[in-house]
C-alpha cells in the first residue's frame, strides 16, 4: 500500500530519493502493482517503471527458507505483506506498510516497519522534503482514498 499511495500521487520520486536501491520490491508486489495496472489504476505504472527502471531494486526471488516463512505467513496476510515481511526477517531489512495485520506481524518477529506517514516524516528530518511539501502530498493521498491517522505531517515535526 505504501508503494501505491506514492504512485497514486505521481510521487514515486520521494521513495527513489529515500531509499533508491536499498528500496527493494519483492516479486510478489510488483505482481500485484502490474494487477492494478491491469485493473485500470495507470498511474501504479509509476511504481513499475521505478523498479523496471533500475530506480528502486527488485528484491532477488524468496530463497526455500523465506518461502517457508512466507507460506506461514499467507494464513493471515496478503501476498505482498508476507512477501515483504519474509524476506525483510531472513535479510534484516525493513517492511514498508499501513497495513495493521502485517505490521503486527512485523512485531510478532522483530521486523522493523514504516509506513506512508513515517516515510514522509522522515523526509522531513532527512530535509529532502519541505514539511508544507509533505502536508501537501498526504493531502493528495487522502484524496486518493489512503486513510491517514494524521492531518498533517508538520504536526509530528
Amino acid at each position: 500500500m505504501v508503494l501505491s499511495n506514492f504512485a497514486l500521487v505521481h510521487r514515486i520520486d520521494v521513495l527513489v530519493t529515500r531509499y533508491g536501491k536499498r528500496g527493494h520490491v519483492t516479486q510478489e508486489v510488483l505482481g500485484k502493482i502490474s494487477e492494478g495496472v491491469a485493473a485500470g489504476y495507470a498511474a501504479l505504472s509509476y511504481a513499475e517503471e521505478a523498479v523496471t527502471s533500475g530506480r528502486l531494486a527488485a528484491a532477488a526471488p524468496l530463497t526455500s527458507v523465506e518461502r517457508q516463512e512466507y507460506r506461514d505467513l499467507l494464513r493471515s496476510l496478503s501476498a505482498g505483506e508476507a512477501s515483504c515481511i519474509a524476506c525483510a526477517q531472513a535479510r534484516g531489512g525493513t517492511v514498508a506498510t499501513d497495513d495493521r495485520a502485517a505490521r503486527d506481524g512485523c512485531s510478532h518477529r522483530g521486523v522493523s516497519v514504516t509506513g506512508t506517514i513515517g516515510i514522509l516524516k522522515a523526509c522531513c528530518t532527512e530535509r529532502t522534503l519541505e514539511p508544507t511539501e509533505a502536508d501537501a502530498i498526504l493531502e493528495a493521498m487522502v484524496r486518493e482514498g489512503f486513510y491517514a491517522p494524521v492531518r498533517r505531517v508538520s504536526d509530528l515535526l
